[in-house]
């Protein structure tokens, strides 16, 4: 449990207050990463954390707990898919250090939790409802040294849209915007520690999709902000090998286009099944993803339209379904061509993201310049990508964080 602690460091806090801003920039009007309010949202002590990762972790056993972490929410702006303002809600994780130190910054995107309000990653209640043990996941990383930030995504905690489901554009803004106001709100009353250069984008599922927009879009969007390197977890960057691997999420991919792009161009009338149409808005656009999995289920013969189906496994989709087609290869994210360093982990039982998908895009992302680590852990499922890959992401990060002079 999170208590609230008196510190010592609120002086220090108070003292570093006239460096504050060591990364900030001049944020254009037309950007996001404007911070609209943070708030302390308490402590957690080295014993709590000690004693609920395991919850996290299962058989893959907890790292060690080196300090206690302070938990922030903070609101920041940003833009939709078509450039309209929209405000990010996030929860940021801080090492608790009494003296002045620039500490390694991981911003991580959650796997899907569903579309609707009520599916905010920072809603879920994991030990009744569980979507990811997120909270546990971002304090393996905080309370080892890291600056850990865990945003909402676009869409979240807003009434006027739905979540952009595996929208590139709504993903990278919401992620270098993040980054952003992570770099302008230090220093915070609680920690002495700062964010450094040593920024990484990671995200577990459809956050390695978002991970890697950022990397896609930094060099247009926002080339002053560091990006060291990304980090992915059973990501699923092509959104067309999801409907056809993980079938259950393919419901949502076709409300959320059909909210960003219209009826005339997205028609999940065509691509599923008619007996699920009926009550299809309402499933789609509520279900958290412990419902929509059971719901939908894995058959694809069962969803989709034979029609569909025929055209999707059989290469036909460009010819027969042009515009989903193309709406699903516009937001492809990790093939710009950024060369930004990527470390890419995959469980070898994946289904939702095979391994074979997976080998394709990491050579396919050398090829466009990127250095690559690539761990495929076997027997490992989609679900325990990041518990098994936990040790590897530290080491690698480590690494890359070395290189720039920074140290956890």
């Amino acid at each position: 449990m999170m208590k609230r602690r008196k510190s010592a460091i609120l002086a220090i806090a108070l003292a570093l207050a006239t460096v504050g801003g060591a990364f900030a920039q001049a944020t254009d009007a037309a950007k996001g990463g404007r911070i609209v309010s943070i708030e302390p949202a308490g402590v957690f002590e080295t014993a709590s954390i000690r004693a609920s990762l395991p919850k996290f972790f299962e058989g893959y056993g907890s790292p060690r707990v080196d300090y206690p972490v302070a938990k922030y929410i903070m609101r920041f702006s940003s833009l939709d898919f078509d450039g309209s303002p929209v405000t990010i809600k996030a929860q940021v994780y801080v090492p608790v250090v009494d003296a002045w130190s620039q500490r390694p910054v991981y911003v991580f995107a959650s796997g899907t939790t569903g579309i609707g309000d009520n599916c905010a990653p920072s809603l879920e209640t994991p030990d009744t409802k569980r979507w990811g043990w997120y909270e546990q996941n971002m304090l393996a990383y905080a309370a080892i040294g890291y600056i850990a930030v865990f945003p909402d995504y676009t869409g979240f905690n807003d009434p006027d849209r739905p979540q952009r489901y595996f929208s590139k554009l709504a993903e990278g803004y919401m992620m270098l915007d993040a980054i952003r106001a992570t770099l302008d709100a230090f220093p915070l009353q609680g920690s002495a520690a700062v964010p450094s250069k040593a920024v990484f984008t990671a995200g577990y599922s459809q956050g390695g999709h978002a991970a890697m927009a950022a990397a896609d879009m930094r060099a247009a969007y926002a080339p002053d902000l560091p990006l060291a390197g990304v980090v992915t977890y059973g990501s699923t960057n092509d959104v067309e090998a999801l409907v056809r691997e993980g079938v259950a999420y393919a419901p949502l991919i076709f409300y959320s286009y059909r909210s960003m792009y219209g009826g005339d161009a997205i028609r999940p009338a065509e691509y599923l099944r008619e007996s699920w149409m009926p009550t299809f808005d309402s499933d789609a656009s509520t279900m958290p993803v412990d419902e929509f999995q059971k719901h939908y289920g894995y058959d694809y013969r069962k969803l989709y339209d034979p029609a569909f189906a025929t055209a999707l496994y059989g290469g036909k989709l460009a010819s027969e379904y042009p515009e989903l087609h193309r709406l699903m290869a516009d937001n492809h994210t990790g093939l710009s061509g950024h060369g930004i360093p990527a470390l890419v982990i995959q469980g070898g039982a994946d289904f939702i993201v095979t391994t074979a998908t997976q080998t394709r895009f990491v050579v396919a992302l050398r090829e466009k310049g990127s250095a690559v680590r690539f761990f495929v852990y076997p027997k490992v499922s989609h679900k325990y990508a990041r518990m098994a890959g936990f040790d590897a992401s530290v080491s690698w990060m480590d690494g890359v964080a070395a290189g720039l002079g920074v140290a956890r």
